[in-house]
């Protein structure tokens, strides 16, 4: 876990640290700090240090920028440079390209010394590391261990939460594949970075911890409507930069209670498993909306599920086996477009006659009649089995 850089300079403008360029990254993340005073020096740089420079080394403003842009290239959270003896003035070549590519330029004066800043810095970094731990811990104690609050109630207490806010958690679960299998806890963590990132805006509404293969999202004082627009954001970037994860999203109700946060997490898992096994991944399908399904899940006797499906449309499948035909996939087709013929025909590029007339087939096949509501329900709830077993 970083911290980002706009609240560490909170903290040392007391040193006299200014910003003078850059401010549209000072949601780049920290983890640690650096000091480079040459080229060659800037390019061991790993990525997310803040980094401070006395210019002993720069002979000109060419030679600043050089080393800005290096550490810009090298992912470098930002820059601090100590002005007054080797560097007295930042050029305005260098300015603007701080402020067209996002990079935090700071000046701090010459008589503050750099290890006090940088000790000032790496305390603020560590306390945030183990204030995340303790935050990442509780939560997982109040999803699995809800009966032992003294576990969790405390430290969420001490760190600013409230019993009594509202509560919503999400899950954005990853799947495994033959080339993930190996690699899903780091995909995980660069998914919850990558959320991070991207939820800087509500920093102070919202707490993301990896559990397992998933993600979760415990989103604090913020409306159904507001979650539902986060996730659908979200889910469109996840899936455009993760291009080759397959992910399902589920969120829960929400709650008033710190004490009930395993209940999101089990209702918003569920609807991920949900989202899986119809291959959906809909992030406006939350809890509320899947109450068939949970009532289908929820049963424990699931022999009694699969025999009202054998029983409704098993004689189809059976049909399709032995005369190779497709009226199962031509009947699930029927009822994803609203039991309207022609958008069933155009889906399926097929004549509307011809749909017609496997309707009526599939009717005959099964002895019952699509325009009576009784043995539409029936059809509908049985293609619903066919994705849980």
């Amino acid at each position: 876990m970083s911290i980002s850089i706009e609240y560490l300079y909170k903290d040392i403008k007391k040193y006299g640290v200014e910003l003078i360029a850059g401010e549209s990254g000072l949601n780049n993340k920290v983890r640690w700090t650096h000091i480079v005073e040459s080229e060659e020096i800037a390019r061991f740089l790993q990525g997310e240090e803040i980094v401070f420079t006395t210019g002993v080394s720069i002979n000109n403003d060419i030679d600043l920028l050089n080393i800005i842009k290096i550490t810009k290239y090298q992912n470098a959270s930002g820059i601090i440079v100590n002005t007054g003896k080797y560097v007295n003035k930042i050029s305005k070549e260098v300015i603007d390209y701080c402020n067209e590519n996002n990079h935090p330029l700071f000046i701090m004066p010459w008589e503050i010394r750099i290890p006090d800043i940088m000790r000032n810095l790496t305390i603020k970094i560590l306390e945030s590391e183990r204030t995340y731990t303790e935050i990442s811990n509780a939560i997982k104690d109040a999803i699995f261990l809800p009966t032992h609050e003294e576990l969790y109630i405390q430290t969420l207490e001490k760190v600013g939460f409230k019993c009594d806010w509202n509560y919503i958690v999400s899950i954005i679960e990853l799947e495994a594949n033959d080339d993930t299998l190996k690699n899903i806890p780091n995909h995980a963590e660069a998914v919850k970075s990558y959320i991070e990132d991207n939820l800087s805006y509500i920093k102070n509404n919202y707490f993301a911890v990896n559990v397992g293969n998933s993600v979760v999202i415990v989103f604090y004082n913020k409306t159904d409507l507001e979650v539902d627009k986060v996730l659908k954001k979200l889910y469109i970037g996840i899936d455009k930069y993760f291009n080759k994860l397959k992910f399902y999203v589920g969120i829960g109700k929400h709650t008033n209670d710190l004490k009930n946060l395993y209940r999101g997490y089990e209702e918003a898992k569920n609807v991920a498993k949900i989202n899986r096994l119809i291959s959906n991944n809909n992030v406006h399908i939350r809890y509320s909306e899947v109450a068939i399904y949970r009532l289908l899940l929820g049963m424990e006797n699931k022999d009694i599920i699969k025999e009202f499906h054998d029983e409704t449309i098993g004689d189809l499948e059976v049909y399709d086996k032995v005369n190779n035909t497709d009226y199962v996939e031509l009947l699930i087709s029927y009822f994803d477009n609203n039991c309207k013929i022609n958008e069933t025909a155009k889906s399926l590029y097929l004549h509307r006659n011809t749909v017609n007339y496997k309707i009526n087939k599939i009717e005959e096949i099964l002895d019952l009649n699509l325009n009576d509501i009784g043995d539409k329900s029936k059809i509908y709830l049985s293609l619903m089995i066919r994705y849980l077993l």
